[in-house]
């Protein structure tokens, strides 16, 4: 009855937070024709975790980039700290791939978001230290991004993502090119640097599993033009370990998203 009620508490508060992002019946059509998104509605909270989830094509990395500012609806509004903050310093992006300046040692890298907003060396030491060893990367802030692993790079670019404290983390497939058991402990290390913050977070992924273990809400997409079609609450209170990951909650939730996923799967193979 306690969790119950906590659980119930949790939602209630994401419930009455603002929206720092809302997309409002937004579609997008690119120049080459492409329409990637049509009547796509959702909001995102302030504090809250939340995981695009569709078949390939469908408009989600779209919606981040829509989001972050980098691309503007054809039709719709887009409502996001990036609309509003053009420096830069309200939103964060990670990509797939860690997108790492290859002659920058590890602290210049996590720098770099600092050093464009006209921070100096010696002004961001100590914030930059403190991102490192928040992220297990202390004794790598003099190395080069190719004596790293897969993982240790991705570290750096979710690093550099957060030193500057932004009030939304954009996440597109950031594991998605690494090894089970290095994206499973990185499935634990993010949900650990990301909760408490005030932060919000829109993470893309094709693993249902993973949407599941990080998200507080996972948002199932349609095949394009995307726009979404269902919602799922995972609630299961943080912090999460891989515990969680053997409960029968977990594998409800899995087997709820798959079917929702296989429903705009079967969308997608009727369009191609």
């Amino acid at each position: 009855m306690a969790l119950a009620e906590s659980l119930a508490r949790k939602r209630n508060d994401v419930a009455m937070s603002p929206a720092v992002i809302t997309l409002n019946d937004v579609a997008k059509r690119f120049d080459s024709g492409l329409l990637a998104l049509e009547g796509a509605s959702l909001s995102v909270a302030r504090g809250e975790f939340v995981t695009l989830l569709g078949p390939s094509g469908c408009g989600k990395s779209t919606v981040l980039k829509l989001v972050a500012g980098l691309v503007t609806p054809s039709q719709g509004t887009v409502v996001s700290p990036a609309q509003q903050d053009q420096t830069g310093r309200s939103t964060a992006f990670v990509f797939q791939e860690p997108t790492l300046l290859p002659w920058a040692t590890v602290f210049d890298n996590v720098w770099l978001p600092l050093r464009l907003q006209g921070q100096s060396r010696s002004v961001a030491q100590s914030v930059i230290h403190r991102v490192l060893e928040q992220v297990g990367l202390s004794e790598f802030h003099q190395s080069y991004p190719a004596q790293l692993s897969g993982g240790m790079k991705m570290r750096v670019s979710i690093a550099r993502a957060l030193v500057s404290q932004p009030q939304v983390l954009l996440m597109d497939e950031p594991f998605a090119a690494l090894d089970d058991i290095t994206r499973l402990r990185l499935n634990v290390d993010l949900l650990r640097w990301w909760h408490g913050q005030a932060m919000a977070a829109m993470f893309v992924t094709h693993n249902v599993a993973e949407a599941v273990f990080l998200s507080q809400r996972v948002l199932v997409m349609d095949a394009r033009p995307g726009k979404v079609v269902a919602q799922v609450h995972i609630e299961q209170p943080y912090p999460r370990d891989a515990s969680f990951r053997q409960t029968q909650a977990f594998l409800q939730h899995c087997q709820t998203l798959s079917e929702a996923l296989e429903k705009a799967s079967q969308s997608a193979s009727k369009l191609s």
